[in-house]
């Protein structure tokens, strides 16, 4: 595209660089961004790197995400405390059903009680096998769950509600720029589920032990309002986040398939990113000229409204010039 007005030589900021920009919403519903926030860019998950995530999982209705990483259990790894931690993770995951913890659980909001009175007859039997027996066959307490061999990521999806910028993935190809909006951005973070899961074991302990002394009476049902006292003094309605602990502890996971970076699939999805054919792709046009434009993105004065302003760097109007006008008819005014 010719330019209007000449370069200037002095300008200390010239232009080194010129692409074409395409839009492409192929993908625009289906793109998610995964960001390991603690984690250095340097050592990212993938297969290349030795950690390539075991499985992706998510609750699309209340928009949480889980991502699991295998660990390295043989090297400067205390075996003592995966045992434990892995321990409390099975037992407590199998009196859930398979259920979750923390937030992604819903921490327990509305849940049956947890005891090993669910557990069944062989499940009982792991009851017996002792933590030596345990180290002593290490690769076999490994395969059967007792070792905690993994890193829980998780995150939430931050639902839409029009005031968030578009983020958008780019992606370069020659003198091409080609943008997808994404359709969300998730911050993932450890979880430690395996410390929730032995908490939950000790109450559990702790209530079959009180209930062997004084059994539980039967008591009617009946329905409780939360409330939390604010620092200022007045009380917070808890309904709604009961509810959303409640949805998030229903709602079951949908587990995904995760595909390394390297991978033909990866390469495929990539393609994707692309326009296909550029030579139809539809022009872009501005719904407002330069003053509506700087207009829109002023900060408002004292009484709420924008000033007109005048483009910056010029005293005079500047034109928008089409393809088809001849450049040296277009003059400023």
């Amino acid at each position: 595209m010719t330019s209007a007005y000449e370069d200037d030589d002095d300008d200390d900021d010239p232009t080194v660089r010129e692409y074409d920009v395409f839009v492409n919403n192929d993908l625009a519903e289906r793109l998610i961004l995964l960001q390991a926030v603690n984690r250095d860019r340097r050592q990212p998950y993938t297969d290349a790197n030795h950690a390539k995530p075991s499985e992706l999982r998510i609750k699309p209705e209340v928009g949480l995400v889980e991502l699991d990483i295998p660990m390295n259990i043989w090297n400067n790894y205390d075996r003592e405390k995966a045992l434990r931690w892995g321990e409390a993770l099975r037992k407590s995951s199998a009196d859930k059903a398979g259920g979750s913890h923390g937030l992604m659980g819903g921490f327990g909001i509305g849940a049956g009680q947890s005891s090993a009175r669910r557990r069944t007859a062989g499940a009982a039997d792991d009851e017996d096998v002792t933590q030596e027996m345990l180290l002593a066959n290490y690769a076999e307490a490994d395969a059967k769950g007792h070792v905690l061999n993994k890193q829980t990521l998780g995150g939430q999806i931050v639902p839409k509600d029009g005031t968030q910028p578009i983020y958008m993935v780019g992606v370069f190809r020659q003198d091409q720029l080609h943008l997808t909006p994404l359709d969300s951005i998730v911050q993932l973070r450890p979880q430690f589920h395996h410390i929730d899961a032995a908490a939950e074991q000790e109450r559990a302990a702790g209530r079959l032990q009180r209930e062997a002394i004084d059994p539980p009476r039967q008591q009617e049902a009946r329905s409780v309002h939360m409330t939390v006292k604010a620092v200022d003094g007045e009380d917070m309605d808890m309904t709604e986040t009961t509810k959303l602990l409640r949805a998030a502890q229903e709602e079951k996971w949908r587990r995904l398939d995760y595909y390394d970076e390297n991978s033909q699939t990866a390469w495929d999805a990539y393609e994707k990113l692309f326009v296909a054919d550029t030579d139809k792709a539809s022009r872009l046009q501005s719904t407002m000229d330069n003053a509506a434009y700087l207009d829109a993105i002023s900060a408002p004065d004292g009484q709420g409204s924008t000033k007109p302003k005048k483009p910056v760097g010029s005293k005079s109007d500047v034109h928008v010039v089409d393809e088809s006008t001849d450049v040296e008819s277009a003059e400023e005014t």
